[in-house]
């Protein structure tokens, strides 16, 4: 066989080969994602180890569920969990079974996730509404002079504090 030839058809079956859908080569094992919080500079920690403040891009493996639990003084914990799925992958013509034992199969969803923060609501016992409100927004007044909170996020905690008690009128 002349070289030519072989390196033409050398050619065509590496470029058939790499677009029939392997995932080790177009995707990689790992997919790279981003953590939001509302309000954001957040603490995270993915399963158990601390990563730093939203928001954040970290790469993780395809084919592993990832707990992310978010805290933020003035703020309830938030989690969310990044899960893993194959439905892009199983619906390729072509599959190849080395990228389901290295984990190139998968997708994280989402890839992108938004954790919301809640108001960490102190419970004021005997009192109306209306001081339950004000002693909620003091509180949040307290945590913005002592420098736990920025401006943004005291704003950010006094709406929801109002919202929620809007809606329970």
């Amino acid at each position: 066989m002349k070289p030519s030839v072989l390196f033409a058809s050398v050619l065509v079956g590496f470029v058939a080969l790499s677009h029939t859908g392997c995932a080790v080569f177009s995707k990689g094992r790992k997919q790279a994602v981003v953590v939001r919080s509302a309000p954001e500079s957040a603490t995270a920690k993915i399963n158990g180890t601390e990563v730093g403040q939203t928001p954040f891009k970290v790469k993780l493996k395809r084919d592993e569920v990832f707990r992310v639990d978010l805290a933020k003084n003035g703020f309830e914990g938030g989690s969310a969990l990044f899960m893993p799925s194959s439905a892009e992958y199983d619906a390729r013509y072509l599959r190849w079974g080395i990228d389901y034992q290295l984990g190139a199969a998968k997708d994280l969803i989402p890839a992108e996730m938004v954790v919301e923060l809640k108001p960490a609501m102190a419970i004021v016992s005997g009192g109306d509404r209306y001081s339950e409100l004000t002693a909620q927004i003091n509180r949040a007044d307290a945590l913005l002079e002592s420098g736990d909170l920025t401006k943004a996020d005291h704003k950010y905690l006094v709406d929801k504090i109002l919202a929620t008690f809007q809606t329970l009128n």
